[in-house]
């Protein structure tokens, strides 16, 4: 860190070690987190397992891939998966957000650099875990090319992008509402439903199939495991997309912020 010359540099390298130093401090709750979620993934595994059993495809998708992708799904939920919006609301509702506005770097600049720290520390302790126990539990297929590996992983931190993006967001919401748990509960509900890890996109029909992939959550964990899987389908064109979501709100996320520090009232003053 001390060759890091810009001030700049060096806020967004301390928040980045923050992010993940405290991943490895409480390294219980990052148990607790990785058992809650390999159970949810183990348990959509064995629904689609049960599913396919005795079939070689459902809806034209075979079945080995349909497993695959329940459980990448939820490999990349590991990944991507962030509390940002609960820290910024407890940061208002303690007072600590006027705090924020003293440092040198922008409160969104901040947030974003500590949790890809949290998500680079989550990729050792949660993420790498749940991919191995889907493929010895469920087989799941690996990628034929070696450069496949490498757009899914820039498509996984895309994906944490567009996931930082909208918990900014709702975060931000804490301003107006003062309290967003409803509006946290709804975000995660959309997620689970929209990106492919509750449900496989490809078994959306109709309005809802194109009411669904015109939402940001398709490209946070439909987009990677459609990357993974090796399907025929342009990379660098899926990759942009999802560039494009996450600095599309990028930019709404900074605008609202400007705005939020003008409402910016703490206990009554």
């Amino acid at each position: 860190m001390n060759g890091l010359k810009s001030p700049l540099l060096r806020g967004l390298y301390a928040s980045f070690r923050i992010g993940a130093r405290h991943v490895f401090a409480y390294r219980a709750e990052a148990l607790v987190t990785l058992f809650s979620a390999s159970l949810m993934a183990a348990l959509n595994g064995l629904l689609w397992t049960g599913a396919t059993r005795g079939r070689t495809e459902i809806a034209g998708i075979p079945a080995a891939e349909l497993r695959t992708y329940v459980v990448m799904a939820w490999v990349a939920v590991s990944f991507f998966a962030t509390k940002v919006n609960e820290d910024i609301g407890q940061r208002f509702r303690e007072g600590q957000i006027t705090a924020d506005l003293l440092r040198p770097l922008s409160l969104q600049l901040q947030c974003y650099a500590r949790d890809l720290g949290r998500a680079s520390a989550t990729l050792f302790l949660q993420t790498t875990p749940m991919f191995l126990m889907g493929y010895f539990a469920f087989g799941v297929t690996l990628p034929t090319h070696a450069a496949t590996w490498l757009y899914w992983a820039t498509s996984l931190v895309l994906s944490h992008a567009i996931n930082f993006g909208l918990s900014f967001l709702v975060g931000l919401a804490a301003f107006p509402l003062q309290n967003i748990g409803g509006l946290t509960h709804v975000k995660g509900t959309l997620v689970s439903i929209c990106s492919g890890a509750l449900i496989p996109l490809d078994l959306y029909t109709g309005a809802l199939r194109t009411v669904v992939f015109c939402l940001p959550f398709h490209a946070m964990a439909h987009t990677p495991t459609c990357i993974f899987l090796e399907r025929d389908l342009s990379v660098p064109s899926l990759l942009a997309e999802q560039l494009a979501w996450a600095l599309g709100l990028w930019i709404v996320g900074h605008y609202a912020w400007l705005r939020a520090q003008n409402a910016l009232t703490v206990q009554g003053g």
